[in-house]
C-alpha cells in the first residue's frame, strides 16, 4: 500500500511533474514530525498548467508502513482558490505553473509573528507583472498547513515603502526561492528569489533578488545580485539557489547560486557562486554583496570535475546539507549532463565549503 494519503494518490496523474519542487516546512503542528510541500507545476486543477502545491503531514517515528497522516492534505491550486484555508481567489491562473521546477517551494521563518513557520511559493509562468516575468507568494500558514494569509510579489505587486522590482518578460522570477534569516532587525525573515533569465546585465545572464519582508509579506526593499559578478550572456545565474550558513565568520549567512550554462573550461560546463553578504544600514537596512567565490572547471581550489566535458550543467540545482566539523557548510550540486557513467548519465557533487579564499574544502 502507498504511504501517501488517498486524496494525494488520486491527484498524481501522469505528466504533471508531481514532486518537481519539494520543500521541508519544519514541524508546523508540533507533533515531532515535519510537514512537506510538494509541487506539481503542470497540474490542471482549475486551469491548464495552473499548477498545484500539496502540503502533507508526516507521521512521527517510529512509523510502520504509513509515513504520512492519512486524510490530511492541503491543496493550493486554481481550483481551490477562495476556499477557507486556501489561497485567495484569483491567486493562481491557467498557465502559471505554481510551484515551479527545482526549488520553487521553500520554508520561511515566521513572518506574521504567530509562532508558526511560513512558506514561499514561486510560479514559473505568472503574467501578473509581465508575461512570464513570474512571481513569488509569501504564504502565512496555520499549524495544520492551511493558509492564514498571503502576499504575491512581482513587478508592481506586493511592494511597499518605495521598493522596486525591475522585472521583464521571461525573466523567470520565482523559479527558485529560499527563505533567509532576519537581516534588517525588524523580526521578520527575508527571501532570496532567482530570475535566471534576467537580461539586466546580458541576455539571460540571470540574477538573484533579495526581498526584505514586512510582517504582512510585502517587500519593503529589494536588492539584485548580478552586476557584482563576472557573468556572461546565457549563464542562467540563479537556476540553482540555496542559502548557506555563515562561511566567512561575520555571523551572516551566504547564498549559493548556480550558473549552469557558464562556459569556464568549455561550453556550458557550469559554475556555482558562493556570494558573501553584509548588513547595511542597521535596523531597517538591507543585506548587500560583499564578495564572492566562484567554483567552476577553472576556479575554486579543491574542485576537480570527474568528467570534464561540455554541457555538464554543473549548478543546475543546489541544496544545503548538514554543516559538519570544520566546514561552514556542505552543499549538494547537480550536474545532470555529466558523462562519467554514460552519455548525460548525470551526477551529484557534494562540496564541503571552507573559507572564502579557497572555496571548496573537499
Amino acid at each position: 500500500s502507498s504511504p501517501l494519503p488517498a486524496a494525494m494518490r488520486a491527484r498524481i496523474p501522469s505528466g504533471k511533474f508531481w514532486g518537481a519542487s519539494l520543500g521541508h516546512l519544519g514541524d508546523l503542528d508540533g507533533d515531532g514530525a515535519p510537514e512537506l510541500a510538494l509541487a506539481s507545476p503542470t497540474d490542471d486543477a482549475g486551469g491548464t498548467n495552473a499548477g498545484a502545491v500539496f502540503i502533507l503531514s508526516m507521521v512521527p517515528l517510529p512509523a510502520v508502513d504509513v509515513r504520512f497522516k492519512q486524510g490530511v492534505m492541503v491543496e493550493l491550486s486554481m481550483a481551490a482558490d477562495g476556499a477557507t484555508g486556501r489561497l485567495a481567489s484569483g491567486t493562481v491562473s491557467a498557465g502559471d505553473q505554481l510551484g515551479a521546477y527545482g526549488n520553487g517551494v521553500s520554508a520561511l521563518d515566521d513572518v506574521d509573528g504567530d509562532g508558526v513557520g511560513d512558506m514561499l511559493v514561486g510560479s514559473v509562468a505568472d503574467a501578473d507583472g509581465a508575461t512570464d516575468a513570474d512571481s513569488v507568494v509569501v504564504v502565512m500558514l496555520e499549524t495544520d498547513g492551511s493558509v492564514k494569509g498571503q502576499q504575491k510579489i512581482t513587478a508592481g505587486v506586493g511592494l511597499t515603502n518605495g521598493a522596486a522590482l525591475a522585472l521583464a518578460a521571461e525573466d523567470r522570477f520565482g523559479t527558485n526561492v529560499a527563505g533567509m534569516a532576519d537581516w534588517d532587525g525588524d523580526g521578520v525573515p527575508e527571501a532570496a528569489v532567482s530570475a535566471h533569465l534576467d537580461d539586466n546585465l546580458f541576455d539571460d545572464a540571470g540574477a538573484v533578488w533579495l526581498l526584505f519582508l514586512t510582517a504582512t509579506g510585502e517587500a519593503r526593499a529589494t536588492y539584485r545580485i548580478a552586476t557584482q559578478l563576472p557573468l556572461s550572456a546565457s549563464d542562467a545565474f540563479g537556476r540553482g539557489l540555496t542559502t548557506v550558513p555563515d562561511n566567512d565568520g561575520d555571523g551572516k549567512q551566504e547564498i549559493a547560486a548556480g550558473a549552469y550554462a557558464d562556459d569556464d573550461g568549455g561550453n556550458a560546463r557550469g559554475a556555482v557562486y558562493i556570494v558573501f553578504l553584509q548588513s547595511v544600514g542597521g535596523v531597517g537596512g538591507t543585506a548587500e554583496y560583499r564578495a564572492h567565490t566562484k567554483i567552476s572547471a577553472t576556479s575554486g581550489a579543491g574542485w576537480v570535475p570527474v568528467s570534464p566535458t561540455d554541457s555538464q550543467w554543473f549548478g543546475y540545482g543546489i541544496t544545503l546539507m548538514e554543516a559538519t566539523g570544520s566546514a561552514a557548510a556542505v552543499i549538494a550540486v547537480t550536474c545532470h549532463g555529466d558523462d562519467d557513467g554514460g552519455n548525460e548519465a548525470g551526477a551529484v557533487y557534494v562540496l564541503a565549503l571552507s573559507s572564502p579564499s579557497s572555496g571548496v574544502a573537499a
